[in-house]
């Protein structure tokens, strides 16, 4: 970016200091430089599987096929200890985690090869690296806000820039990746969200339409649907057909557009969630959800395949508007998490996944200082309980354990909760 571009980046990103913007820029204009002196041009790119991965994912692959490399995507739920293996193997030289890794810094670099170089583009509380193979860049580190004013995909989307500004005709995924993590405020994108709408903007990609308090993005290359109605595809690909690796029809409807097979299959891939969650809906009215101190929970087990694991996050996010959930108490999802992985093979573990979600009384006790935010206590309590926390953010956090520790968490949960109100 040139100091012209830096001026006017910085008039769009209201409420944000000019020098951490600066800082910022200068982390992403120096990995773009080591991008362009690599000689290998060969990159792993590991993200996630929900609207802000799959949207970063689909940047980094065409940034880096415009710069001559070969791509591999792999697109995962969660980092796992079991799964790095798999990932940092001697033959992938180059790999770069978006929307993920930031909070894994520690474990990631025990499988770093000898020879190799990883890079993590993520927006969530993280951890400094402590080694030279690996390198972070992540807005929180200079002090700018990921949980509402940089997603994930906004992080990629400069860089990409920074590589080319051919890819400007990227920016759109900056804006989905951001609306997919709910960084609006009255509608509208804040911070350094704001940088990839006005270029999308200006190239025709997006329209904003409605006034303040009904403002809503709209993609030309979706045929005008919606910001939400765009993420919602995603996710019914990406994350309810993530075992069928319905990702990789997210990643290529992202690029070209939403094409007849990708739709069907969201289509199909909408209704087994709206029929698990029914049941399970239904199930918790009649049996009531399980609740002790300040915590309820719901596990699920297994009576959410052939779903993705994000879909106990989703499920726990909607029930949380419940007039039957007790509105003053965090909520813990529990969904199976199965053996077989469609990108990465099988895994021999007995292990559960675990959302936590805020219903909107409870929220507003967090946002006065009464109750503790999910960042305070679930990572804590899920290494008590021989688990692995992984991208918590205030209000919406998650982790991995074994399934025969479920209770175990709630134990400790709560403990951390005690200690700290």
């Amino acid at each position: 970016m040139t100091r012209k571009q830096r001026s006017s980046s910085t008039l769009l990103c209201d409420g944000l200091d000019e020098e951490k913007i600066k800082k910022f820029v200068a982390a992403i204009e120096e990995t773009a430089r080591y991008i362009k002196s690599i000689p290998l041009k060969r990159v792993s790119i590991v993200h996630h599987n929900d609207t802000d991965g799959i949207a970063s994912g689909s940047i980094l692959q065409r940034a880096f096929q415009r710069e001559g490399f070969e791509v591999e995507n792999i697109p995962i739920e969660r980092i796992h200890p079991l799964i790095l293996p798999r990932i940092h193997t001697p033959e992938r030289r180059l790999i770069f985690y978006a929307d993920l890794g930031g909070q894994s810094i520690r474990v990631i670099e025990k499988h770093l090869q000898p020879g190799t170089s990883t890079v993590v583009l993520d927006h969530h509380p993280s951890f400094d690296s402590t080694v030279s193979l690996l390198y972070q860049i992540n807005p929180e580190t200079f002090g700018i806000d990921g949980d509402l004013n940089c997603s994930a995909a906004t992080v990629v989307f400069f860089l990409a820039k920074a590589l080319s500004d051919e890819n400007n005709d990227l920016a759109y995924l900056g804006v989905l990746g951001a609306i997919g993590d709910h960084q609006t405020v009255n509608g509208k994108l804040t911070g350094l969200n704001q940088i990839p709408f006005s270029i999308a903007e200006s190239n025709g990609s997006i329209r904003l339409t409605g006034s303040k308090g009904g403002a809503s993005y709209t993609f030309a290359l979706f045929d005008g649907m919606t910001g939400n109605e765009v993420s919602n595809f995603v996710t019914e690909l990406a994350v309810n057909g993530y075992y069928q690796k319905g990702a990789d029809f997210a990643i290529r409807a992202c690029l070209e557009g939403p094409f007849e097979k990708a739709r069907q299959f969201g289509f199909e891939m909408k209704k087994v969630q709206e029929d698990r969650f029914r049941k399970e809906r239904d199930r918790l009215c009649t049996q009531g959800i399980p609740s002790e101190d300040s915590l309820q929970w719901v596990d699920v087990e297994d009576r959410f395949q052939p779903l993705g694991v994000k879909a106990i996050g989703i499920f726990c996010s909607e029930i949380s508007q419940e007039t039957w959930i007790h509105q003053d108490k965090y909520i813990v999802g529990f969904q199976d998490l199965p053996e077989d992985n469609p990108y990465l093979g099988k895994f021999e573990w007995q292990e559960t996944k675990v959302s936590m979600r805020v219903p909107p009384v409870l929220y507003q006790e967090i946002e006065k200082g009464f109750k503790p935010d999910l960042t305070k206590i679930l990572p804590i309590a899920a290494e008590k309980a021989e688990g692995f926390a992984d991208a918590c953010h205030r209000y919406s956090a998650a982790c991995t354990l074994p399934k025969k520790n479920k209770l175990k968490l709630i134990q400790f949960l709560r403990e951390e909760i005690n200690r700290i109100s």
